[in-house]
């Protein structure tokens, strides 16, 4: 049985003052069996030197930079390139990590059948205060039907980050799946229904593991700024086609049976 091995996407942006953070919170995960990729994204702070320090003293770590400002999609894209590992996620690198993250998914992964699995978070503050995000739903295995609407709600534990969340690398290769780029707001959700509808088995849990530090230059606070209406109206439109196109397949499916 081969072995798992998580790739860890990290994209970064002018996040010298909170990214020692996240790299400390994987340097002290108990299971050591991940590899970290980083894509900066132009930064014009000290972001790189920082990440670049680490890079020396952890053989796990590569980075590489971006020659021009892309977004966050892109780096992602850029990531999916120059990973190794037969699992992959992707997480902010303003953010961080409890010490069982890593365990967590490839536990999973070692001892179920399946092909994604989220864990719970918690929402941070700037300035130090956490909640633990609930929700009465029981952990376990779900259908595509379930996952999706999961993934496409705007409240609960899974919901359409893609940090909370592992995928199985063959899947997003063997169909192409890719993040939008000319999305700044719900290419992660895009991403995630385009992943479910091709996925078979799902495995949700409300494991608190990843904090999301909500801050107020968060491009989710411009969520309803003018400017994102359109990128929002374009995303749902996508999850919409999506979701449509897959069921005509597996209508189309049942009918040749």
């Amino acid at each position: 049985m081969v072995k798992n091995k998580l790739s860890i996407i990290m994209t970064t942006f002018n996040a010298a003052s909170y990214v020692m953070s996240m790299l400390d919170s994987l340097i002290a995960q108990t299971n050591k069996d991940f590899e970290l990729v980083v894509v900066d994204d132009c930064s014009t702070d000290k972001t790189l030197d920082i990440i670049a320090s680490y890079e020396k003293k952890y053989d796990w770590i590569t980075v590489y930079e971006h020659t021009q400002n892309s977004g966050v999609s892109a780096a992602r894209n850029t990531g999916l390139k120059h990973i190794s590992g037969n699992l992959v996620n992707f997480i902010d690198g303003d953010d961080w990590l409890e010490p069982g993250y890593v365990d967590f998914f490839l536990t999973v992964f070692e001892n179920t059948d399946t092909d994604l699995v989220t864990c719970g978070f918690f929402m941070d503050t700037e300035n130090g205060k956490s909640k633990v995000k609930t929700e009465k739903r029981q952990n376990g295995f779900v259908d595509r039907d379930e996952a999706i609407k999961q993934i496409t709600k705007i409240s609960g534990t899974v919901m359409g980050y893609t940090w909370n969340k592992v995928y199985r690398r063959s899947i997003i290769e063997n169909n192409e799946i890719h993040f939008q780029t000319d999305l700044d707001l719900m290419e992660d959700q895009v991403f995630n229904v385009e992943y479910a509808t091709v996925a078979k088995k799902f495995y949700l849990d409300n494991l608190p593991l990843y904090h999301y530090v909500s801050r107020k230059d968060s491009i989710t606070k411009k969520f309803f700024d003018i400017d994102n209406v359109r990128d929002v109206g374009v995303a749902n439109l996508r999850v919409l086609k999506t979701i449509r196109s897959s069921k005509l397949d597996k209508d189309s499916k049942r009918e040749m049976e």
